[in-house]
């Protein structure tokens, strides 16, 4: 029997304790995806400015994996900056276009998006209106199209 979901829009963070099993679940969906289509590896730190590196035909790829739980009128908001640091410092990171090839995004509603890193003009944050819909990852469909 299949059931369907009716009410309020299911959100896939919602047993996420903290922001990084948040991320955590955007990194394991990324996997996912890329492992269909090529090879991946995983650095062994999280210091550099991608999280993962994929093969696909012969060609490395560098990818950085952001989620997202906020909404700004009916659109997901990435935060593309990574805020860090200890008691004495706090950090800010921008994102930098040149330093990833791939921006792998997964929103609260399940929707996942592969964005060239140059179609990204911000450093600080991507809110995904319709100009984004071309780089939603469908469902089913061929993850190498």
């Amino acid at each position: 029997m299949v059931r369907y979901h009716h009410g309020p829009p299911m959100n896939i963070f919602l047993n996420c304790k903290n922001s990084k099993m948040q991320g955590d679940v955007g990194l394991g969906a990324a996997i996912a995806h890329f492992t269909k289509i090529g090879t991946v590896s995983v650095p062994l730190t999280d210091s550099q400015d991608y999280d993962l590196i994929v093969d696909i035909n012969g060609s490395l790829k560098k990818v950085q994996v952001k989620t997202s739980n906020q909404k700004i009128r009916r659109c997901f908001k990435i935060t593309l900056c990574t805020k860090g640091g200890n008691k004495s410092r706090n950090t800010i990171k921008k994102f930098c276009s040149k330093s990833v090839d791939l921006l792998f995004c997964l929103t609260a509603d399940d929707t996942s998006y592969l964005i060239h890193s140059e179609e990204v003009t911000s450093t600080v944050a991507l809110t995904l209106f319709e100009k984004y819909d071309k780089f939603k990852i469908s469902k089913g469909e061929n993850p190498a199209g």
